[in-house]
């Protein structure tokens, strides 16, 4: 729940506002977490929602790939709720262990396969130093193709934009932080 924005109910929404609740319910199965936020806002949810469905459910990364760089936003953010809310998926998709422990700990990188390198690198560049070396992005975009690098940078900015919206609202996950 959030700390610093009122609880929204679709009761409370005009047509256009119930409508978009509609939809996000329709794609994640409830307004939960920054869709609670942007609610406050139904145009602006309803437009981040869509790119967000694309991103998640369209795309054309991998789902351990994508969820990867999901959770190094949400670690390198402070967003705990971005954290444990995709943690779980990224079991699911398939991100091994040692690349979410190292990921949760800010550590080395020293185990990981070279594509979750890439990933990790990728990511932790754009939002600690605001660039990718050539030499990163040659790489990268050496094993995701062009089409699957704009994805991923387009996606640290996309979450990048959903941890702005968590952290500065105060959402948090129920129980006990991951970090």
């Amino acid at each position: 729940m959030a700390r610093r924005a009122p609880q929204i109910r679709r009761e409370e929404l005009d047509d256009e506002g119930r409508a978009v609740w509609d939809r996000i319910v329709g794609s994640r199965g409830g307004v939960r977490g920054p869709y609670q936020v942007l609610m406050q806002v139904p145009t602006l949810a309803d437009r981040i929602a869509h790119l967000g469905s694309y991103l998640r459910f369209e795309g054309v990364l991998p789902g351990a790939d994508r969820e990867l760089a999901i959770l190094v936003v949400g670690r390198e953010m402070g967003a705990r709720y971005e954290w444990a809310h995709h943690e779980p998926i990224a079991r699911r998709e398939g991100v091994r262990p040692e690349a979410i422990e190292a990921v949760l700990a800010l550590g080395s990188l020293e185990a990981l396969t070279e594509r979750e390198w890439l990933v990790v690198e990728v990511a932790r560049g754009l939002l600690r130093h605001h660039a990718i070396s050539d030499e990163l992005f040659a790489a990268a975009r050496g094993a995701f193709g062009q089409k699957g690098l704009v994805e991923l940078v387009a996606l640290v900015g996309y979450y990048s934009m959903i941890a702005v919206a968590l952290v500065g609202f105060g959402v948090e996950p129920e129980g006990e932080p991951p970090f």
